[in-house]
């Protein structure tokens, strides 16, 4: 019987894929290493994981210079709000104007095109106002975020953890749903608070902020004058543990 190529191919590769699925696996190795002696253990021991966690709602709440910003941004989006009013005031005004006239006249006419190039105006200034304190807001996140996490790396590196975990300290309280939802959504049901690193996070991202001469948030008092909402308990937050530089 004459077996036809492609069987012969079709056939090898089912030899080639029954051996893929049976071989041990294995780590990358060069030359050298695969003339060693195959009774020992190809693989590199892992290290021990110490899991660390960090409450970053709490950090951010107790940052100087996140109240500060926050600030600055309420400040400006009030002053931002004060100039479309004072444009909607000009639209209603010049509306009432436009009532003074009969459709058909060449006032009306005119008073129409002016309120028609004002509304264009309100809707622009609106549009451009939001665009603004959207790319303002992502920007200023982001870089309060990268601090946050820098300075988590450090002290996590410090204290000898290999893993940190996002966590809330805050309870579920069922007069609000979203704190329910919340801790529904938390993967972490337990963590041991010595390893939580939240307070040494925000004692030492206040400590750089205020040596550095950061301005603080106006009508707030100062970081560490009263215990921030939702931080880790007593025990682990009496004193932070580590400091960086």
């Amino acid at each position: 019987m004459v077996l036809s190529s492609r069987l012969i191919v079709a056939a090898g590769l089912g030899v080639v894929g029954a051996g893929l699925l049976s071989a041990p696996i294995q780590g990358q190795q060069d030359a050298a290493v695969r003339k060693t002696s195959s009774g020992a253990s190809q693989f590199k021991a892992g290290t021990a994981p110490v899991i660390g966690t960090i409450d970053l709602d709490a950090v951010f709440k107790s940052y100087e210079k996140v109240k500060y910003a926050n600030e600055e941004f309420q400040a400006a989006m009030v002053a931002k709000r004060g100039e479309l009013m004072k444009l909607q005031q000009e639209f209603a005004q010049e509306t009432e104007v436009l009532q003074r006239f009969a459709p058909g006249q060449e006032e009306f006419k005119k008073q129409e095109n002016k309120l028609t190039e004002l509304k264009a105006r309100i809707e622009a200034g609106r549009e451009q106002a939001e665009r603004e304190f959207q790319s303002r807001e992502a920007e200023a996140m982001a870089g309060l975020y990268n601090e946050v996490t820098e300075v988590a790396k450090r002290i996590a590196q410090a204290r000898k953890m290999t893993y940190v975990m996002k966590v809330t300290n805050q309870s579920p309280n069922g007069t609000n749903p979203q704190s329910v939802m919340a801790a529904m959504a938390n993967p972490m049901i337990y963590f041991d608070p010595i390893n939580d690193i939240t307070q040494d996070v925000i004692h030492n991202l206040n400590r750089v902020y205020k040596d550095a001469g950061g301005p603080i948030a106006k009508g707030t008092p100062a970081a560490g004058t009263a215990p921030a909402a939702g931080t880790a308990p007593a025990a682990a937050a009496a004193t932070p543990k580590s400091s960086v530089r």
